[in-house]
This record gives C-alpha cells, structure tokens and sequence, in this order.
C-alpha cells in the first residue's frame, strides 16, 4: 500500500505529527523501532518503571532485589516498561486510523522504506509519498579529559554482571534523572550532577528514589587535583544527545547527517532530499524552526497537503460524498 507519509522513530515529535495526519484524515503509517527507542521513549519507560517501583517498597522486593538485583534483571524490567509503553503509543495511533509496523527501517530510495522486523526478519516494503523522520536521540559518552576516569554509557551498566556499589551520574534531564533513580532503587548509591537550572518531575522521582542530587562537582566530593571522584564511584555520562540516525541509510539516498547524527532542514522541516523531512530532536538545523512538535508538525503537514494527488471521501448513507 501507498501512503501520503510514513514516519519513522517514536521521537515524541514523531508521535504528534502521527496524531494529527491520522486525524486529518490521511493515509499514514507510523514505523516504531524494535530496539533502537529514542532517548525521549526510554525516558518515558524510565518513568513508568521508577513510579511503579516507589509503589512497592515492599519487604519482599527488597529481599529479591538483595538476592537478584543484578543488570540482568534490571534490563528485563526496563524492557518490559518499554514494551507497555509502546503498546500504549501503539492503541493511540490505531485508534485515530494509522497504521503501526515495529521493526528496524531502512530508506531505499526517496519513496521506500524497508522495514525488518521479528526473529525471523521479516522484510516489509513501504511506499510513501512523504517521509518524516522522527527516530529522536540516543545518549553517548562525551569525549572525557585528560587525566579523567573513563566515562561508562548508561546501557553499559545493564550488559555487566554486576550493578556497581557507587555511582556518579552526569546529567539531570528527564533520561538521567530516570536512570539515576532505577540505581538508587536496585541499591546503588547514587549521586546526580544537574544543571542549575534543571527542574522536573523526574528529579522529584529521583530525589524520592533516593539520589543524591547536586548543582557543583564540588558537592559531589570531585578531587580537581587529578580529576576523579573520590569516593571511587563509576562516573556514567547522559549528557551527550546525538541523533539516532545512523541506522536508516540516509546517505544512500543523498542526505548527510551532520556530526552529531542530526539533519539539516530547511524552514519547513524539509531536508535535500525533496519529500523527506525531519522531526523533532533529530532536527539539528535551521535557526527559524520552532522547537516544539506541535508547531513543527503543523509546519510538515502544511507543506506536504499541496501534494497529495487526490482527496480521500467518506461515502456518506446518503450515497453522497463528504471530503475530509
């Protein structure tokens, strides 16, 4: 089947432009990945995790924890949050008329998305008159300075087999505040290093969780004489977005991320290649692009409606038509 857009990635500004396209009427598909979540989805899984988990202080979790509390069972906790939340996402879009595929997409040419999915890998071919690319960021380590313990990525505590006893984490957004409470709660001990200006519900979370959280390295017991903590704590880095474009095969069809793996966009969120926009986190450029979803997805789908061939009808009891 053809449609008038597909968007790829469950970036939260791919979602809202989702929504209003299926409301609008249009012929949409909606492309979530299987694995490579945008920073702002694993936030959100984060979230539901660590509200769950401050419920149930429970002797008996804190016994299991004690016994099991390892990154296996941490990881199968995070993923089982991230599939509910998918499947949340998932029954809204399909309740307003879009189509849903899970799976990893690949763009083949300016018009087609390959989509594999399953143990089996399956291979979908979608064709699309438009094409929005919404697979948001990912969190990487800063390039550390010298002299500097070596920085870890949050997804290398869940692949060891061990959680560590002590933990800095740099980075108060909503993905490290969330991530510095799933340690606290699995028995860590955690300390957060948060920007002065950064304020959200997710650090409320996290200082429930029992995080430490702090505004100055200086707080946190950092020795500047040789630039480590001196409690000897792991240091995990969140600081770093870059866009989670890498995967899609965006060279092949004439458009070059930048170095941080964000696209360059025109006003209208259109990028070189004519019909495929970006979306979202992943929009790196240009300084006249509102930032927030909505506006940005007003500003897609205004520029895209010229092009749809031929109005879509609703067949009315009458036997007349109504144009959507």
């Amino acid at each position: 089947m053809r449609y008038d857009i597909a968007v790829v990635g469950n970036d939260e500004a791919a979602f809202e432009i989702m929504c209003i396209a299926g409301a609008a009427g249009q012929r949409s598909v909606g492309i979530l990945p299987e694995q490579r979540h945008s920073a702002w989805m694993v936030s959100l899984a984060l979230r539901r995790l660590v509200e769950q988990l401050l419920v149930d202080r429970s002797q008996t979790r804190q016994k299991l924890f004690a016994r099991s509390g390892t990154p296996r069972l941490l990881h199968r906790l995070l993923a089982t949050a991230m599939t509910a939340e998918v499947m949340d996402h998932i029954a809204m879009l399909e309740g307003l008329g879009v189509d849903v595929l899970v799976g990893e997409s690949r763009l083949q040419t300016r018009n087609n998305i390959a989509v594999t999915s399953g143990i089996e890998c399956r291979r979908t071919l979608i064709q699309a008159d438009n094409i929005v690319i919404g697979s948001g960021t990912r969190r990487t380590a800063m390039h550390r300075p010298l002299g500097l313990v070596p920085f870890h990525q949050a997804e290398s505590l869940l692949s060891g087999s061990h959680l560590p006893k002590a933990l800095c984490l740099l980075g108060g957004d909503e993905f490290g505040a969330g991530f510095a409470a799933l340690m606290s709660l699995f028995g860590v001990e955690t300390r957060l290093l948060t920007g002065d200006g950064d304020s959200s519900a997710m650090l409320e979370l996290a200082d429930a969780a029992g995080v430490t959280i702090r505004h100055r390295a200086a707080d946190l017991g950092w020795n500047h004489d040789n630039l480590r903590p001196c409690n000897g704590a792991d240091v995990v880095d969140c600081r770093r977005a870059v866009g989670f474009t890498d995967h899609l095969g965006l060279p092949g069809i004439g458009i070059e991320p930048d170095e941080h793996g964000q696209l360059w966009c025109a006003a209208n969120l259109e990028t070189w290649c004519s019909g495929i926009f970006g979306i979202g986190d992943v929009v790196g450029f240009s300084s006249d692009i509102s930032k927030h979803p909505t506006d940005q997805a007003h500003r897609i789908l205004n520029r895209i409606t010229h092009r749809i061939r031929k109005p879509h009808f609703l067949r009315l009891h009458t036997g007349t038509h109504a144009k959507l």
